[in-house]
């Protein structure tokens, strides 16, 4: 050994510093250029090889710098640095494999929703999305939304893929996908096409379940009586539940029965949302002719419903008591006439399955009233009851409980109606049912939880949504629904800003300085 240490001596450090320079390119080389990367192997091997000629040419100086102290703290503090970065890959590793995500902002707000992912799992044909963005600063940022939110539904697909193009650069494929502005993202699929210009989660599901829909069924919403308009865009209208029904692939159309002569036949559901006035001679059978054929409605019925209504209800088995509902345990705070269901207030599970809270401001009463000989061809069920601490209160002035007027609770909130032929049998010269089919109806106890007002409030928008799909036979889409985005501001007093100030610009970074100085001190 101290020969071959006299011979490569002299050479040591000229062997060393090459095989030093030699692992640096290789490593260059390896990261910057991995087309020449088998140069970059064969760089480090030679790196080896002039290691070893280092070690031997230096072998007594290199033994008494691994025995040092200083050696032995830096071979410890190198072994704690392996350690630590094998540690790291490891865990690297197996999180690349085995990961999981959480989403700990309070309204969920980077989290898919069920409905969303119920969607993507059931996707058995491709759709493109291509978006139209330019690059002028000021769409960049919906553009970044538009981009964050498909990579989390190409994350849950394959069957899904998304481009952005410059419109400006491209007009030609703007021209192909019809991009009528910028900010457009097009949806695609087979011969059907959807263009949005919001990047939200409703908008896009709703997009792929146009694109992607064998059909789209056509909901009617009755007009004429002082309901709350489909288009109205005020409190009391429902432009954002006609929003949340195109989302889930329905036509939404409004129809005035004083000018049109039946329901047409394509109506997969009628929707009658808080009727205050009485019924022409003229619009009553039409509404019963499309029950009798096997006809879907959804009604939203209020205090003090014009006779007409009562009776049309009366034959599916569905009594209206005058009066309104007080809830002295279960009601949306400070309104004890705006009664609320909660988990454990829910019956029927189709339609209220992992529903969050709904409320009714100024609920009616709905009763049950199937005679018994009727019971067989007439099923009637709650949605939904209020608490056994409510009543129905008929009186005038402050809500009081009277065991001589008042109806005590549980009462229905909503009711399922599902029947073969209404109370008293089929009328004489009505067609019969087609085998299987049967008329479904859901009657609220308030029209104002759908409204703008409300519509958005806990789980009412999905109460709606669902119970259309429900009536319309598109379980698949029961689910809870995306909510918009919510600007959430936090409000705080002076005293509370103050401190917040203080503590942070003075008072921890004193505390770290009082820390070292104590520390300083003891060791000095």
């Amino acid at each position: 050994m101290h020969r071959l240490e006299s011979v490569l001596g002299p050479f040591s450090l000229v062997t060393g510093g090459l095989g030093l320079a030699a692992l640096v390119v290789s490593g260059l080389i390896y990261v910057l250029l991995p087309e020449i990367r088998d140069t970059a192997s064969a760089l480090f091997g030679l790196s080896l090889v002039l290691a070893v000629f280092f070690i031997l040419g230096s072998f007594e100086d290199v033994k008494r710098a691994l025995v040092a102290r200083q050696a032995r703290y830096g071979t410890n503090t190198l072994v704690m640095v392996v350690a630590f970065i094998g540690i790291a890959g490891a865990i690297n590793f197996i999180s690349a494999n085995n990961h999981k995500r959480f989403d700990l902002t309070a309204s969920g707000q980077f989290t898919l929703s069920r409905q969303t992912l119920s969607v993507l799992k059931s996707l058995d044909q491709e759709v493109k999305v291509v978006g139209f963005f330019p690059s002028d600063p000021q769409y960049q940022e919906t553009r970044m939304q538009g981009e964050n939110l498909l990579k989390e539904y190409t994350f849950h697909t394959d069957k899904l893929s998304y481009e952005f193009i410059d419109p400006d650069e491209k007009p030609a494929v703007a021209r192909q996908y019809e991009a009528r502005s910028y900010g457009a993202i097009v949806f695609d699929s087979g011969a059907r096409r959807k263009q949005v210009v919001s990047s939200g989660e409703q908008e896009f599901t709703g997009a792929i379940l146009n694109v992607t829909g064998k059909e789209q069924p056509r909901v009617y919403v009755l007009s004429g009586h002082g309901e709350h308009d489909v288009l109205n865009a005020d409190a009391r209208g429902l432009s954002l539940a006609n929003d949340g029904l195109g989302a889930d692939n329905y036509q939404v159309q409004s129809i005035n029965l004083a000018t049109e002569p039946k329901i047409p036949e394509d109506a997969a559901i009628l929707i009658i949302a808080g009727p205050q006035k009485e019924l022409l001679d003229q619009e009553t059978g039409p509404i019963q002719d499309f029950l009798l054929s096997g006809g879907k409605m959804l009604i939203m019925v209020d205090p003090n419903l014009p006779p007409g209504w009562r009776n049309i209800l009366a034959m599916w088995g569905v009594r209206i008591e005058d009066g309104y509902i007080v809830d002295q345990t279960s009601y949306a705070y400070p309104d004890i006439a705006t009664p609320a269901a909660q988990r454990n207030q829910y019956y029927f599970e189709q339609i209220t399955k992992d529903l969050s809270t709904t409320f009714f401001p100024g609920a009616a009463g709905i009763i049950p009233a199937v005679p018994p000989n009727d019971s067989d061809r007439v099923k009637i069920a709650p949605l939904m009851e209020s608490s056994p601490q409510s009543w129905l209160e008929k009186g005038s002035g402050e809500p009081r409980f009277t065991g001589s007027e008042d109806i005590p609770g549980p009462l229905p909130l909503a009711l399922l109606v599902e029947a073969s032929a209404p109370i008293g049998g089929r009328p004489q010269g009505a067609a019969p049912l087609k085998p299987g089919d049967t008329t479904r109806i859901v009657v609220f106890s308030d029209s104002d939880f759908a409204s703008n007002e409300f519509f958005y409030s806990l789980g009412n928008s999905d109460l709606l949504l669902n119970t259309v799909n429900y009536l319309t036979s598109k379980e698949e889409l029961i689910s809870i629904r995306p909510k918009p985005t919510d600007f959430r501001r936090i409000i705080v007093t002076q005293r509370a800003w103050n401190w917040i100030l203080y503590s942070s610009v003075l008072f921890l970074p004193a505390a770290v300085l009082m820390i070292g100085g104590v520390s300083w001190w003891r060791r000095r």
